[in-house]
């Protein structure tokens, strides 16, 4: 492998025939390890963990290319990413035959034995280049400037400088601990995001995807830019089940974002709606993406408790997203999807052929309500989807179904299972050499202990981190090092796991490396660097609604319901002034910036819970409202004219 190799990345290869055998072998191996350990312990957290790395290793170098070429119809598999395979299957099951000495070992006074040399340094390089493969070089980067942190640092003067570790002390850390490879973010990838993985694989086999774009369209088909709304609520919709941008992105991107060309939406817009309302899969109740997961174990904060805290900012969200799609059709004259040519049936009807696939939604959150082990939830509600499957006609799931939805999760899952066993040497080199608490001091002398400034340091971090990454990585590399340091300005625990999970979805939608924002580009064949400057734009209530909560508690559901209530209608007006100044259009356009830099001031000082600040925007509001009020009473511009109330929906 050459040095240039290091800062690419590979792609998924067009397995042979032969190799697609090889690999449904494994496949239904490592679903049966996961299925019989993951949801009731009946295999031991750490050797689940390390089978679990174990297989997606394998499988990565069995599908993944080292870098990126020319892909070819059927590929086989070269020698060398076949004894990495199998050198990391050996290593799987290396760790199985001696899980009890190693959890039973005393870390860093033990030696490490000759064995035990060659299979920490295995798993450590393996893990490594399969980072590299299937995320990039960005968190590969990351992983080795902390890795020489832990050995430079004893040289380094001053505030940086720490005592430093031995390559033995290292490679034990990473590797037969839970402080390494093997730490929360691997333990959640494991469990919980496996098992809700397979069931969004399953509902969506099942034709719960297309009764959720049905349900979509029968909602907003008969809207102006029916298209972009019905990729709103579509990916919304999925979003409860999918829980990741990039997947969204692909299922309901590929039907909406031809759709919205068609009308007349520009390649770019089209995609940046469609990027941006997958980026809200990872912070609508009540999956809410992986983050969420790791919250649970990062925070120790109950998963209900969280689904409740996010449900009013993630509404707000889509309906800030809504106001600017619905603000830009009407400026644009759109007109309704659904026609005489095109019907629509209405969502009555698709609710009465399609009820059985919302059982097993209302079966998951009814088992998250009663505070049911998230795994066990995810098992349940898969069963209850293949059950339901048997008695909607043409969706009936086999053998042969089943086996394919496991291949999809399984293979589906290797970018999220390297990121989160790379992200765990992050982890544990942070640990290891105290650099979290040194973080937290740097903040607050590069803030002045101004808590703003320290939340703006926090989202660029965030931001910063994510470039590439899945969100689980991004938020458990930034909630590691950062949400310290907002504990320490008292925000609350709830308010500031958040605040890192937000901006960690939206670091999907961020240029330069908006990985969401290119997916959905090479759906519509826009630029890619256009089409995540227009996803910011329309997903600016993400970027805001963080800051608002921290301040207001009350719109994360906590407090009287006086402070609820006018936190949620105080935001919802906030978000709605910098949408409309954004797109230049309230109760008509707004043909003077002034009144878009109006609007959106007015917008922003929301965010500061005081009451003066409340009276300024306010007034910004009513002032600009008023004056658009007049002009359009006065001077009505025939082609802005609804012609029906439902069309201005």
């Amino acid at each position: 492998m050459t040095l240039g190799m290091l800062f690419k990345e590979g792609r998924r290869r067009n397995l042979s025939p032969l190799w697609v055998k090889i690999t449904g072998v494994l496949v239904l191996i490592f679903s049966a390890i996961e299925l019989y350990g993951a949801p009731f312990g009946f295999i031991d957290s750490y050797i689940l963990r390390g089978l679990f790395v174990s297989f997606a290793v394998a499988l990565t170098f069995i599908c993944f290319t080292p870098v990126k070429s020319a892909p070819k119809e059927s590929e086989d598999v070269p020698l060398l990413d076949i004894l990495l395979a199998a050198a990391s299957l050996c290593v799987g099951m290396y760790l199985t035959v001696n899980g009890t000495d190693i959890i039973n070992r005393w870390t860093g006074v033990d030696p490490l034995l000759p064995a035990d040399w060659v299979v920490t340094s295995a798993c450590v390089l393996l893990v490594l280049e399969v980072t590299r493969r299937t995320v990039g070089p960005v968190l590969l980067g990351i992983i080795l400037v902390f890795i020489a942190y832990n050995f430079v640092g004893k040289y380094l003067p001053g505030y940086w400088g720490h005592r430093g570790c031995t390559l033995e002390t290292f490679l034990d850390r990473m590797v037969f601990t839970y402080d390494g490879i093997f730490s929360t973010p691997l333990g959640v990838a494991c469990t919980y995001v496996f098992m809700f993985v397979l069931f969004g694989h399953t509902f969506n086999a099942a034709g719960g995807g297309k009764f959720f774009f049905s349900l979509a369209a029968s909602i907003a088909g008969r809207m102006r830019g029916g298209p972009a709304k019905i990729s709103v609520i579509a990916s919304a919709l999925y979003g409860t089940v999918s829980g990741s941008p990039v997947s969204d992105v692909v299922t309901t991107g590929s039907i909406t974002i031809p759709l919205m060309k068609k009308l007349g939406y520009t390649p770019e817009f089209a995609g940046a709606v469609a990027a941006s309302a997958c980026s809200g899969a990872s912070i609508l109740p009540p999956i809410m993406g992986t983050a969420a997961f790791l919250m649970v174990d990062v925070a120790g904060i109950p998963y209900i408790d969280i689904a409740v805290a996010a449900a009013i900012p993630a509404v707000i969200y889509y309906v800030a997203l809504m106001l600017q799609v619905h603000d830009r059709s009407v400026m644009q004259g759109m007109r309704p999807i659904a026609d005489d040519e095109h019907p629509v049936d209405p969502a009555r009807k698709v609710l009465r052929e399609n009820w059985l696939y919302l059982i097993p939604i209302v079966l998951l959150i009814v088992l998250i309500v009663e505070r049911i082990n998230p795994t066990v939830v995810g098992l349940c509600a898969t069963l209850a989807v293949i059950a339901v499957s048997w008695f909607i006609p043409g969706h009936r799931m086999g053998i042969k179904e089943i086996y394919g939805v496991l291949r999809k999760t399984c293979l589906g899952i290797l970018t999220v299972a390297n990121a989160s066993a790379a992200a765990g040497m992050v982890i544990g080199g942070i640990m290891l050499t105290g650099l979290g608490g040194k973080f937290t001091s740097l903040v607050f002398a590069a803030t002045g202990g101004q808590s703003g400034l320290c939340l703006a340091m926090v989202a660029l971090v965030c931001i910063v981190l994510g470039m590439g990454m899945p969100v689980p990585a991004a938020y458990v590399l930034t909630a590691t090092l950062a949400a310290p340091a907002l504990l320490e300005f008292k925000f609350s625990l709830m308010g500031s796991h958040l605040f890192i999970v937000y901006f960690a979805a939206i670091s999907a939608i961020t240029p330069p490396v908006a990985v969401a924002a290119y997916a959905a580009a090479g759906i519509s064949e826009g630029n890619p660097n256009s089409t995540g400057v227009q996803a910011v734009k329309l997903s600016i209530a993400a970027y805001l609604v963080p800051f608002v909560f921290m301040y207001r508690p009350g719109l994360l559901m906590s407090g009287s319901l006086f402070d609820i209530v006018y936190a949620t209608v105080v935001t919802t007006i906030g978000v709605a002034c910098v949408a409309s100044g954004l797109e230049g259009y309230l109760h008509g356009p707004l043909r003077s910036r002034l009144y878009r830099l109006l609007l959106i001031v007015g917008g922003i000082v929301f965010i500061w819970p005081a009451g003066w600040s409340d009276i300024a925007g306010f007034a910004i509001f009513a002032f600009v409202y008023a004056h658009q009020y007049i002009i359009r009473k006065n001077n009505p511009d025939p082609a802005l004219q609804d012609r029906a109330v439902q069309e201005s929906i």
